[in-house]
């Protein structure tokens, strides 16, 4: 584990909260927009659910400002012990964050949650539009459904690849066919002009695909912290950049799985080789 830290700090704002939040602060001063995730998913406790609701309650109070959202998975806040309170935590983040103007950002987990995550979101919105948007996986058969009924009740959308392993009964498999529909979804957002979306991706051929579009500017990007510093660096001249930055005790389980398959490890040490 020790030996683990070293490199995960890299990926890692920090353990506390307030080690975090000097990091977001620093970020946020870049003109960064900083998306805080405290890592964690299919908790149980009603103990450890009510912790990581303070603890966002507490950072959206921290940084009252619209550069500064979280990005949280309903799993991490109680869909798997009760619906009922997880919407009453939500409900309270949502209505903190709509007094600053900030966004809870909803994450998307495997396929199982897909339907439920959309409904959730939906239902919030009617309450507190603007407030509340989500994240839609291109690799996913069922995607420009869901993309367009949710760009009809104005939500805003983060769209990324897809990271977790599903049935190609479900799921696109083939890396060039989901790169295609990145494309596609991508262009579907960024010609919304009543809501503003995120591209979420490190991969070099979309984004110089997508930069070549003349309607992309003023336009938002998010990267993971810690990967591809020279593309948040250069995007954030032109456009709005995201940071998706991860935090917390669980950091060796976010970590391990960021690295425990072999493409990945080899992702990433291609893209530290690739930074300035």
């Amino acid at each position: 584990m020790r030996l683990l830290f070293p490199f995960a700090k890299r990926f890692i704002a920090g353990i506390n909260t307030n080690d975090s939040s000097v990091v977001f602060k620093n970020h946020l001063d870049q003109n960064f927009k900083v998306i805080a995730n405290l890592v964690g998913e299919n908790i149980q406790s009603a103990e450890k659910i009510e912790t990581i609701c303070e603890t966002y309650a507490e950072l959206l109070d921290r940084f009252s400002d619209s550069d500064f959202s979280i990005s949280l998975k309903l799993s991490s806040i109680g869909l798997d012990h009760e619906y009922k309170s997880t919407m009453e935590n939500l409900t309270k983040l949502v209505q903190s964050a709509s007094i600053n103007k900030q966004m809870i950002r909803l994450d998307m987990e495997d396929s199982k949650y897909t339907d439920q995550t959309i409904e959730v979101c939906k239902s919030i919105h009617n309450d507190y539009p603007g407030s509340i948007g989500i994240t839609l996986q291109a690799n996913l058969n069922r995607t420009q459904r869901d993309l367009e009924d949710l760009k009809k009740n104005g939500i805003s959308i983060r769209l990324v690849k897809g990271a977790y392993f599903e049935n190609d009964q479900i799921a696109i498999t083939d890396m060039n066919l989901i790169r295609q529909r990145f494309l596609e979804y991508s262009q579907l957002l960024i010609t919304d002009s009543n809501v503003k979306h995120s591209i979420a991706t490190h991969d070099e051929l979309v984004l110089d695909s997508i930069s070549l579009n003349s309607e992309m500017k003023n336009h938002r990007f998010e990267f993971l912290y810690g990967v591809r510093r020279d593309l948040q660096r250069r995007f954030i001249n032109s456009n709005e950049v995201g940071l998706y930055m991860p935090f917390g005790e669980e950091w060796v389980s976010y970590t391990y799985r960021r690295l425990k398959e072999f493409e990945n490890i080899r992702f990433v040490a291609k893209n530290l080789i690739k930074e300035k």
